[in-house]
């Protein structure tokens, strides 16, 4: 298999640096907004890594869980981790076999290497995961 070459090692942390870990990204697979309600409140940008590509460095013990249940769902699908000192969300994590498994969406915002230009250049994706359209943008992308 062919590695693509957009993979960049990153290092990322909360506000306060309790929680710092390090991510292999691929930024040519782009970054995403979400419209469901919890992305919407937490106005939420991310991007992707796999399971094997992400790595906590230190601060699991500052670290506090957050699930959500929604409407119409048996299960909670993503677990949110939040740093408790500074209350910085750090990222989901959660396993399904169309992302091959298990998966981090890591907050672009919690990055301490990934620049600017990097992000800006870095296709933006829009998901109405508000209807269960995973596939599609929603009709309305000003506010995400």
């Amino acid at each position: 298999m062919e590695k693509s070459m957009s993979l960049k090692h990153c290092t990322g942390s909360c506000h306060c640096g309790t929680v710092r870990y390090e991510a292999t990204i691929d930024l040519a697979k782009g970054t995403f907004r979400c419209n469901c309600s919890i992305c919407k409140k937490a106005r939420a940008w991310f991007t992707f890594a796999g399971g094997k590509d992400f790595r906590l460095l230190e601060g699991e013990d500052a670290m506090t869980s957050y699930e959500w249940t929604p409407s119409g769902r048996s299960a909670p699908g993503l677990t949110y981790r939040f740093c408790k000192i500074c209350g910085v969300r750090i990222y989901a994590t959660g396993d399904a076999e169309f992302m091959g498994g298990r998966f981090y969406a890591l907050a672009v915002s919690t990055f301490d290497n990934v620049t600017t230009d990097e992000l800006a250049a870095a296709p933006l994706k829009f998901n109405d995961n508000l209807h269960d359209r995973f596939d599609r943008a929603p009709a309305d992308t000003r506010l995400m």
